[in-house]
């Protein structure tokens, strides 16, 4: 495992440069372009009456919220302090042994299931970034866990729903679990193309983690959800953190983020749009751009190394990858923003790659 750095540390980035953090524009993490939306913002605001009181261990309003719009039983979903705290929850609760990681892949993987003494075994990506489509022979019967991301983290590439059914079906017969991190696909437009949430009672080794950061803009709300039809699983997740996990503000936000799902369509459209302007824009400029479909774009600078220290002089954070394990030091992940910001960027990534 590589050690490095999240995206989305301002606070840090900040203070090594002795500005503050209004002054950075930070494209290192990925959140909704359109900001948090005020249904969110209000819901939040009423619900700090409430927090004189110990918020719902169960999550009960919640997770009713989240069974209605995610087709399933409220005893399939369990909360959590963002998908941070599952992951950590569920490497700690299910303790596997052996994992296998197709890679590149979110650092949080590694960081959880190493922490929970698992031992990781690493599936190289394809040249295109792709998942092997032999990579059901990997899944044998000492892996007790495969971790997938779909769109993947941090290249933004989509893997299809037949693969993914492929690898549930041999990790079934091989008695381990699947997890796939569908966190980012809710932006993608092609999202009921590619989940595999109908697929839950199919499969009981199929857990499936969510979050409201990206979407919603509230990263710093922490919060998260897993999906899983076998309750054992679902029980040992709960026991491995502690009852109050989700604060009151956080489970009021999650609720008001589902009672309006037109919010989830304008970021679809914005993300779209955003998109097909910047690969165009990316595709004149000295870079391997991938055709990314989630609201960051990744691409790589040959022979380019010091790209993120470039644009710090210009006040602008990128996600440098070289902690992702099977990449280099010249890979890069920049967030999709608002058009506005997302001039500003490419015009700084011309400066600074001297076009």
């Amino acid at each position: 495992m590589k050690n490095g750095a999240h995206g989305g540390n301002i606070y840090k980035k900040a203070k090594e440069l002795g500005i503050s953090e209004s002054q950075i524009m930070d494209y290192s993490a990925n959140i909704s372009p359109l900001g948090i939306p005020a249904h969110i913002r209000q819901a939040m605001v009423d619900a700090i009456e409430g927090t004189i009181n110990y918020p719902d261990p169960d999550c009960t309003a919640l997770r009713e919220a989240i069974a209605g719009q995610d087709g399933v039983e409220p005893g399939c979903v369990t909360c959590g302090n963002g998908g941070a705290d599952l992951l950590f929850r569920l490497a700690f609760g299910l303790k596997p042994k052996k994992v296998l990681l197709p890679v590149p892949a979110f650092v949080e993987y590694e960081e959880a299931m190493t922490a929970a003494g698992a031992e990781m075994v690493y599936e190289p990506m394809t040249e295109e970034m792709r998942i092997p489509e032999d990579v059901t022979e990997r899944i044998t019967e000492d892996i007790d866990l495969m971790i997938l991301c779909n769109p993947n983290n941090p290249t933004g590439l989509l893997t299809g729903r037949q693969q993914v059914l492929d690898i549930l079906e041999r990790a079934k017969e091989m008695h381990c679990r699947v997890l796939v991190d569908e966190c980012f696909l809710e932006i993608c437009r092609e999202e009921e193309e590619y989940t595999v949430k109908p697929y839950l009672k199919q499969y009981p080794n199929l857990m499936i983690l969510k979050s409201f950061t990206k979407l919603y803009a509230i990263p710093g709300v922490r919060l998260g959800y897993l999906l899983c039809a076998d309750a054992e699983v679902i029980r040992k997740v709960n026991r491995a953190g502690q009852a109050w996990s989700v604060s009151h503000i956080a489970q009021c936000a999650g609720v008001a983020a589902l009672s309006h799902p037109e919010y989830k369509a304008a970021v679809i459209d914005a993300v779209e749009k955003e998109l097909i302007y910047m690969k165009k824009e990316m595709a004149d400029l000295p870079l391997t751009l991938y055709d990314g479909r989630a609201n960051y774009l990744f691409f790589r600078t040959p022979g380019v190394t010091d790209l993120d220290k470039r644009l710090e002089s210009r006040g602008i954070m990128i996600r440098n990858c070289s902690n992702y394990v099977n990449l280099g030091e010249d890979y890069w992940r920049v967030a999709v923003k608002a058009h506005e910001e997302n001039v500003i960027l490419l015009r700084e990534l011309r400066q600074a790659l001297g076009e």
